[in-house]
């Protein structure tokens, strides 16, 4: 006996830290048949899980026996000393096996026998058994420290076997999301399937995963997407209806699970499949899937698995049915794009005249001197080839401009592609531009055109060109200077017929000088400057401007909103707009949506007052309400000689009380501390002057 079996409480601290190291169910059992061989000083031993199916015990793993005993022993529930310790749920020891009547010799060296029950929650869940070449191995000490062992480690692999099912389903969660994801992102039918195949694959261990859909030209089963084979074997990927476990799977619309593809004389391989793997084809499965949509089966979703210990087939056969019912989904959006291509071909050609429309010089609002200037420069630019770099402040309608320009020219039939260079991460900005090969890059699945490609005989707009970094400027350089272009990841070029556009807030200049712009770049692309003027530097435009948006967002929000007061127009004219056109928009949207009146006055743009200030009793009385019966004559004064100050006093005191109720929502206190007067002298000037709110 060793040491340790001196301290068992030593030995069970020791081994118990030990076995909770470890997040793999699998080692907690090699790990306690090992400690327990160790601390009763045996030869050999072995550790039995309980197969409920089948009411035997498995052998999962050994040590000092043939491996030959994981084939040959199987033994029933109360067969044998482990089997009479499993249905017992007690341990036994045996120390001289041939006295016993119960003992299943295994080897001949054997003298004794020990063998404990792994029990959790009052249920056994296997046996550890240990063997020794002598007799009268075994004590009720290595008996009692060998059964807490035992327990403890049982309850150690359930529940790390609950965390790795949990883990699994975790994974499988996840997958599921990515796929759902892809199938909504794309309607490249080939990138979806390769896609939803890679996440398979990569994600879950299920391998060679293949998709075959019913050919309705041919009747036959086709294999369209696959992983892990090429693309010639993909090409012999053709079964006749019932033809195999594919056609028998798409005859009867149900899933199979087949254990051992080597085994089933249904499995064709006719592929290929099985000399990509490096396991014994006996122990590659296959699970199979229709993939069903509206009653009808369109196909059949197969993945291989390689046999792994506590492989949860159900799970799989689950998670391939979600699988299949949104292949089915993608296939049914794709139906239903085709159907409706010819309409949207014919919807296209009326939008593009639409857009024609849209952006002539009339759609574009100005009457302004600075405005008149631009419209004629646009005319000048538009039908010419040569690259325009539009200029301004943030909101001034840089884009618009652009947009007008391309569908005044000779090219308006043509594609017009538009990109923020600044919303884009600069890792991505150039395959967003020039596109990419597949395999060029993580996550680069398939190949995939650039905006310059899609472009091609049109106009690409770059707007924010001021963000893009050093290396890729000289790329766009080359492609000004050689109409060319280089997907990422290829060693092709492509030559394009395109004309540029490129917009910018920044003072390109000043970052020449910094070094952060090509001076060669900045000369190509600003062959023309167009400047869009801001909105301070053309105030004749704001009150055309705003009943613009007044009308849009009038029909937006369903209201009858036609107009605004003088005092409006001199708050909006008065201010300066940093945000430009865009700013207007959003403030006068705002005020559209909060109003509750059917013109616009000036509470209704408080924010703007309040940024402007106001300071003088004159400012406050060019925002009164200045309708003709609100005024005061001054032609009269005559009728009211001796008590003209008194009047006109009054009356610009009525209005500005009148305001300031306004202005706080009739609030008192405020108003009251607004004039500068307290509570009750505003009641009863109030009452004087007869005031109604």
């Amino acid at each position: 006996m060793s040491n340790k079996s001196l301290n068992p409480f030593l030995t069970i601290s020791e081994i118990m830290t030990a076995m909770n190291s470890t997040l793999d169910p699998d080692q907690v059992l090699e790990m306690i048949l090992d400690h327990s061989i160790k601390f009763c000083s045996v030869e050999s031993g072995s550790l039995m899980l309980l197969n409920n199916k089948d009411s035997i015990l498995d052998i999962v793993t050994y040590r000092g026996h043939n491996p030959q005993i994981k084939k040959d022993v199987k033994l029933k529930i109360g067969q044998g000393i482990t089997g009479l310790v499993a249905s017992e749920a007690r341990g036994l020891i045996v120390n001289d096996v041939s006295k016993n009547s119960d003992y299943i010799s295994i080897k001949k060296e054997i003298q004794s026998e020990m063998a404990v029950p792994m029990i959790v929650e009052d249920v056994v869940i296997g046996v550890i058994s240990l063997d020794s070449n002598r007799m009268n191995t075994f004590t009720e000490e290595h008996l009692k420290t060998v059964s807490i062992l035992a327990n403890q480690a049982a309850l150690i692999f359930k529940n790390l076997q609950t965390f790795r099912n949990l883990e699994q389903k975790n994974k499988i969660q996840q997958v599921l999301i990515e796929i759902a994801n892809k199938v909504t992102s794309s309607l490249d039918m080939e990138e979806v399937f390769q896609s939803i195949m890679e996440l398979i694959e990569k994600n879950l261990k299920l391998e060679k995963g293949s998709l075959v859909l019913y050919d309705t030209v041919n009747q036959n089963l086709k294999l369209v997407a696959a992983i892990g084979i090429s693309n010639e074997e993909i090409e012999k990927g053709i079964y006749q209806l019932g033809e195999g476990i594919i056609g028998k799977v798409y005859d009867a619309g149900e899933q199979t699970y087949i254990h051992s593809v080597a085994d089933d004389p249904l499995f064709l391989n006719r592929v290929g499949y099985l000399k990509h793997f490096k396991n014994d084809p006996k122990n590659i499965s296959l699970l199979s899937t229709p993939i069903i949509s509206d009653g009808q089966v369109m196909g059949v979703l197969s993945v291989f698995l390689v046999h792994q210990k506590n492989s949860d087939t159900k799970t799989y056969l689950d998670f391939l049915q979600v699988v299949a019912s949104f292949i089915s989904q993608a296939i049914k959006i794709h139906e239903f794009v085709d159907d409706a291509k010819s309409q949207i071909s014919l919807e296209n050609i009326s939008l593009k005249r639409e857009l024609q429309d849209k952006y002539k010089f009339g759609s574009i609002i100005g009457r302004s001197r600075a405005m008149e200037k631009l419209f004629e420069k646009i005319k000048l630019v538009s039908d010419s080839k040569a690259s325009v770099l539009i200029t301004g402040e943030s909101g001034t309608g840089k884009e618009m401009i652009a947009s007008a320009i391309h569908y005044n020219s000779n090219r308006a039939s043509k594609p017009f592609i538009k990109i923020n260079c600044a919303a884009i991460p600069e890792s991505l900005l150039e395959s967003e531009l020039f596109g990419h090969t597949k395999g060029s890059f993580t996550g680069a699945i398939a190949d995939k055109k650039g905006k310059f490609e899609l472009a091609d005989n049109g106009t690409i707009f770059l707007d924010e060109i001021g963000e893009m970094d050093l290396n890729l400027q000289s790329k766009l350089l080359r492609v000004l200077q050689e109409r060319e272009i280089e997907a990422v990841g290829s060693t092709k070029v492509k030559k394009i017929n395109i004309r540029i556009l490129a917009a910018t807030n920044s003072n390109l200049e000043e970052q020449i000088a910094e070094k952060k712009f090509r001076a060669d770049l900045y000369y190509r692309l600003n062959v023309v400057n167009v400047h869009t003027p801001a909105l301070r530097d053309r105030t004749d435009d704001i009150p055309l401007l705003a009943l613009h948006f007044i009308e849009k967002y009038s029909k937006e929000n369903d209201k009858n909103i036609k107009a605004f007061t003088r005092g409006v127009q001199k708050i909006l004219c008065t201010y300066t707009w940093p945000g430009n056109v865009r700013e207007l928009e959003n403030i006068i949207e705002r005020a559209v949506v909060l109003t509750q009146n059917i013109t616009l006055d000036e509470t209704d743009f408080s924010e703007i007052t309040e940024k402007l200030g106001v300071n003088t009793v004159k400012d406050i009385a060019e925002n009164f309400d200045d309708s003709p019966s609100n005024l005061i004559s001054f032609n009269n004064l005559d009728s009211i000689d001796g008590k003209a100050l008194e009047i006109v006093v009054g009356e610009v005191e009525s209005k500005l009380i009148q305001y300031a109720l306004k202005k706080f929502r009739y609030t008192k206190t405020r108003v009251a501390k607004f004039l500068g007067i307290n509570r009750n002298t505003l009641d009863k000037r109030i009452k004087e002057l007869n005031i109604e709110y």
